[in-house]
């Protein structure tokens, strides 16, 4: 068994240590830093907070702790002042740390990041108040500035971040998420057909828990083409998905159907994404990227929750077909064999494309 000591360093020297319980002054309050260091989706569910903020103080400085692994996908956003990149690691906590010290910030809001690190990590850092949702559980969380946050299935993963904002005299909200490309960027536009109707099949997922088998995406795929015959097909995906995505491709056997898993970086990725009239998704990434960007989805899945993951924005169509689950207790990302999701049949998704169109 593994054994973090810096974890059990941690835990017993902040143990006594407690957070700033003054009166926020939001008025005194020049740099605030807003973490979102995790995932692209749990990062685009951030956006919607960064512009509130921004907005609502126009005047004071935003810094974002972002994923160096997808921060290219932010850097344009105009709700941020300047970018910051941790990688949730403890190796490289101290460097991370001095540039924090230098940056003389007075508020953290942690909208999402992995402890043990993130909280020693600002507390550390000399940032006095410190906000973090949910943190009922948070081994940590006597250094935060609000009380306890639970977390909640019923509630949108916005909707918890929006409640931090509460605390900083913020009480608008906002569902619609944000990205932006920059002049560059948008030079690499992809050009498609107005008289085609482009779909996109998003085949993996950050977790084996989420994914759908091949034989599923090439029986939709033989099944929108044949009722559909006027559509392009492209095949999204990382690099760990060529394979499957080669062989979707191949049991389908139709030239309308073109794999580019592995062919794009992140920002392209994205604006191919932005090309497509309608994008067929696990829970995952990319159904957040299409949202932000006004595509129209569709997503299904059974350990990923409607009421958490699907986009909330009312003037695009967005379907999220839920299965309940049949393991109890889901071990989600821990499992290996989601025979769950063979629940989900390419018709179920063929009714949603029928919703989707009219």
């Amino acid at each position: 068994m593994k054994i973090d000591l810096l974890r059990i360093f941690f835990r017993f020297w902040l143990k006594n240590k407690k957070s700033e319980q003054k009166k926020i002054n939001i008025d005194k309050v020049k740099v605030i830093l807003v973490v979102s260091n995790t995932a692209i989706g749990d990062t685009l569910f951030s956006t919607p907070a960064l512009r509130l903020i921004k907005n609502s103080y126009p005047n004071k400085k935003i810094i974002a702790l972002l994923n160096p692994k997808n921060i290219d996908l932010f850097r344009n956003n105009p709700s941020i002042d300047e970018y910051l990149e941790y990688d949730g690691k403890w190796r490289s906590f101290l460097r991370t740390r001095k540039t924090l010290i230098q940056k003389e910030i007075d508020i953290a809001l942690i909208l999402h990041a992995n402890e043990p690190q993130i909280t020693p990590l600002i507390f550390f850092s000399n940032i006095k108040i410190i906000l973090k949702a949910p943190n009922n559980n948070n081994e940590f969380k006597h250094l935060h500035y609000n009380s306890p946050i639970a977390k909640s299935l019923d509630k949108h993963f916005i909707d918890t971040r929006l409640e931090l904002l509460e605390y900083i005299g913020i009480k608008e909200k906002s569902y619609l998420m944000d990205l932006f490309f920059s002049a560059d960027d948008r030079k690499d536009r992809f050009k498609v057909s107005s008289k085609v109707w482009h779909i996109g099949f998003q085949i993996g997922a950050s977790t084996p828990s989420r994914e759908w088998n091949n034989n599923g995406w090439s029986s939709l795929a033989e099944a929108i083409l044949s009722q559909y015959p006027n559509t392009k097909i492209s095949i999204l995906g990382s690099s760990k998905e060529i394979e499957n995505a080669n062989l979707i491709s191949s049991k389908t056997n139709d030239p309308r159907v073109k794999v580019y898993a592995g062919c794009f970086n992140l920002v392209n990725a994205a604006l191919y994404i932005d090309s497509l009239d309608l994008l067929i998704t696990l829970d995952t990434g990319p159904l957040h990227i299409a949202a932000a960007l006004k595509v129209p989805t569709i997503a299904f899945s059974v350990a990923g929750k409607i009421t958490q993951s699907n986009p909330r924005d009312q003037l695009t169509k967005h379907i999220f077909i839920q299965k309940p689950e049949t393991c109890i207790p889901c071990i989600d990302k821990k499992c290996k064999n989601p025979f769950c999701m063979d629940q989900i049949s390419y018709q179920d998704i063929l009714n949603a494309i029928e919703e989707i169109r009219n």
